[in-house]
């Protein structure tokens, strides 16, 4: 993988955000800024990322201008996605409580406003009601229609601005100048003034309710975050702020409390909740040694433990940020529709102004009042709103949902991808089984056992490979004590090699060290006939002999399989174990195909060459020799028990220890992407529907002209549906299926 250029980055809250064509402008207006590497605008939440070159000249009084000259307001600036959002959470509550007020006032005035023929009004009076209807209640459409036109674009907010203006201007010209009028023209639309101020208000407002309900994953781990660490202190215990802990300090956790921080247990043992990290519910026994995660649930006995990380970059933050950030990004189907919807509003103004000049010349009477029907019909149907929210909304739903299951990717195109794989590559050791392999026998083949013994815990000590953390243990058991070690490095897939007390020591698979020149005796290096593992050890060119691991299949593994070939998906096994133990697993697992002893480099090359097939692939594992597999792979799937180089290379990433999560994770982001083609499919059915009912196509040969009112509740209902239809994604389903 190549290395990116680094990158600063900001992240802006934006008020006054409300469809696709906001995004568009606010997108072109930073893009056009000099120095600016990249602009994520994210309608939901109502922030804007930007990522620039540390060394330009771009700071926040240009970012702010420039959004600000793009008719929107600013409310601050902030590196951190959560903390633009918390400004922007609040602002947007704020403006709840203000669109509630205007709501209100709106509908009770707008019951006389209706009723104004059973009330016998007289139509002054009526002009005298509507008055604080279309200026009060629909201010916050006329304030953005009037900050479009400054900027000399068009938004939605122009669209039921100019709908209701029309409709009002003409009901008040009827009320008084009526003999100027036709007859059959001096109705006045009061209906239309009053419906589509309310209802499309209305519908704004529930959209606001609605869309905050898709972050709700997301902000119940804020909510349930500890705040304050018992922390030990010369003898003593002192509550304090997780933000004034710092690293290496002992903090104390008794039972039922919640861990403040990621760290090291040194004394005590117990079983820790972490369903909140990895979804999975059965507790964790933890002893001293055990590493502990901040958010988690202490459940049973005393620890205390030593602080890792600052509560800034403990597991549960981390995790936050990563799902804000994975929430954010567009999958490519969301930036076709944004383009789509840049070109939308000026359609509509075009057709709305079209359909009433036919209907004004060429209809039949009363003209001038069917001609207005059309126009402001036309105006108040179309939404582009549900078109900008179509995808955000789904992404939001469906990311806060995977973290609720321990699944974390790590950004939009991932979905894409992921509805579409073939083949699914499964590594062996630490992934399909446990491992936590276990030295079961050791073979002496010359010298002493104690010998064998130090150099190999000398090689393994710095090696982060499975059979290293059994080598380290059964020495330890033994007690025996590591030699020295001048140098150390590792060779992926094979082994490791050690400068110790003058001599090279090297520790890996018997293919390896035969080909490093070491004498491994025939006789002995076939010893091995079953389904176990070996590690060598040669000191020079001499072999002194192996330990025998075995290692357990996970019990997940085989229902996870069978999830997954029921799926339609196609399960491989690559390893570079030996050809016995790699089908040995296989064979448990369910798995049919297999590619044994093949080194970390071989691992890519099986998926390039599936790859060559037109398969796209997936590869699921978690050790650094897979690495380049899963930067290779369509789709990389980390475990995070894993190592740290796995996960970065890794597009999705499981907290649970259960392999069935790999197939709730591509279930879960099967369904997010078909909720997010009903919701953009829906958008634009709609729009292609109701526009041409709305300018009267049907009204020739079957008398049907859409109402204003209709029409601004047929545009409410729209956005609304997106939101309700994403919010599915939350439900509880069975993503294992």
């Amino acid at each position: 993988m190549t290395t990116a250029a680094p990158q600063a980055r900001m992240v802006l809250p934006v008020s006054g955000m409300h469809c696709a064509s906001c995004v568009a402008k606010v997108e072109k207006a930073v893009g056009a800024l000099a120095g600016v590497a990249g602009v994520l605008v994210d309608l939901p939440s109502r922030t804007v990322e930007v990522t620039f070159k540390p060394d330009s000249s771009l700071d926040f009084k240009t970012l702010k201008r420039a959004i600000e000259k793009a008719g929107y307001d600013v409310l601050g600036a902030t590196k951190t996605r959560s903390a633009a959002e918390n400004l922007s959470l609040l602002s947007e509550q704020q403006e709840q409580g203000r669109l509630l007020l205007r709501l209100e006032v709106a509908a009770a005035l707008s019951v006389p406003l209706l009723c104004a023929d059973w009330l016998n009004l007289s139509p002054y009076t009526a002009l005298l009601i509507a008055l604080p209807v279309q200026i009060y209640g629909g201010w916050h459409f006329h304030e953005g229609m009037v900050r479009s036109l400054l900027r000399r674009a068009a938004d939605m907010n122009t669209l039921v601005s100019l709908s209701t203006w029309a409709a009002f201007c003409f009901s008040a010209y009827v009320v008084l100048f009526p003999e100027t009028l036709p007859a059959a023209a001096r109705r006045p639309q009061w209906d239309a003034v009053a419906g589509l101020i309310v209802i499309v208000t209305f519908g704004r407002w529930l959209e606001s309710k609605t869309r905050g309900k898709t972050n709700e994953a997301v902000l119940k781990l804020m909510r349930i975050a500890p705040k304050t660490a018992r922390v030990l202190k010369d003898g003593k215990e002192l509550t304090i702020p997780i933000a004034d802990v710092v690293v290496g300090q002992t903090v104390r956790v008794r039972p039922g409390e919640q861990i403040a921080l990621d760290g090291v247990v040194l004394t005590g043992s117990s079983t820790i909740d972490e369903s909140l990290l990895t979804g999975e519910s059965m507790p964790v026994e933890k002893a001293p040694g055990s590493r502990v995660w901040g958010g988690t649930i202490n459940k049973t006995g005393s620890l205390d433990y030593e602080v890792s990380r600052p509560g800034s970059e403990s597991a549960l933050a981390r995790i936050v940020e990563a799902v804000r950030m994975s929430q954010a990004t567009k999958p490519r189907v969301q930036k076709f529709a944004d383009t789509i919807a840049s070109y939308f509003v000026p359609f509509v103004l075009l057709l709305a102004v079209a359909s009433a000049l036919l209907w004004a010349l060429y209809g039949p009477e009363p003209k001038v009042l069917l001609a207005l029907t059309s126009f402001v019909s036309v105006l108040a149907v179309s939404c582009p709103c549900a078109l900008g929210l179509a995808t955000p909304l789904a992404v939001i739903a469906g990311m806060g949902r995977a973290a609720e299951l321990g699944v974390f990717i790590r950004n939009a195109d991932v979905l894409e991808d992921t509805s579409k794989l073939d083949v699914i590559l499964f590594d062996k050791t630490g992934t399909l089984t446990r491992g936590k392999p276990q030295v079961i026998e050791t073979v002496i083949v010359q010298g002493k056992r104690e010998d064998m013994l130090r150099f190999a815990l000398a090689a393994e000590t710095r090696s982060e490979h499975p059979f290293a953390a059994a080598i380290l243990q059964y020495a330890k058991n033994e007690g025996v004590t590591a030699a020295p070690v001048d140098f150390f490095e590792a060779f992926p897939g094979r082994g490791v090699l050690v400068k110790s007390e003058g001599k090279t020591v090297r520790a890996g698979s018997i293919a390896w060290l035969k080909g490093e020149g070491c004498a491994v005796p025939e006789a002995r290096s076939g010893i091995l006939s079953g389904a176990v593992s070996m590690l060598g050890v040669a000191v020079d060119s001499d072999f002194l002999g192996a330990f025998i691991l075995s290692d357990t299949i996970r019990p997940s593994a085989r229902e996870a399989v069978e999830r997954l070939v029921a799926m339609g998906l196609e399960v491989v096994l690559v390893s570079g174990d030996r050809n016995e133990i790699a089908y040995h697993i296989a064979e448990q697992a369910g798995i049919g195909r297999v590619f044994a002893e093949v080194l970390p480099e071989e691992k890519m090359q099986i998926v390039q060459r599936l790859q060559s097939e037109g398969k796209k692939v997936a590869m699921v594992g978690e050790g650094f020799n897979d690495a380049p597999a899963l930067s290779q792979a369509d789709v990389g799937i980390a475990l995070a028990s894993g190592t740290d180089i796995a996960i970065e290379a890794a597009d999705i990433t499981i907290l649970n220890p259960d392999l069935t999560a790999v197939a709730a994770a591509i279930a879960l982001s099967r369904r997010i992407r078909l909720v997010i083609r009903e919701n953009l499919s829906w958008a634009f059915a709609y729009n292609l529907i109701l526009l041409p009912i709305a300018a009267g196509v049907l009204y020739p040969r079957f008398g049907i002209l859409l109402k204003p009112a209709y029409a601004g509740a047929a545009m409410a209902l729209s956005s609304i549906s997106v939101a309700a239809n994403s919010l599915r994604l939350r439900r509880n389903h069975e993503e294992k299926k």
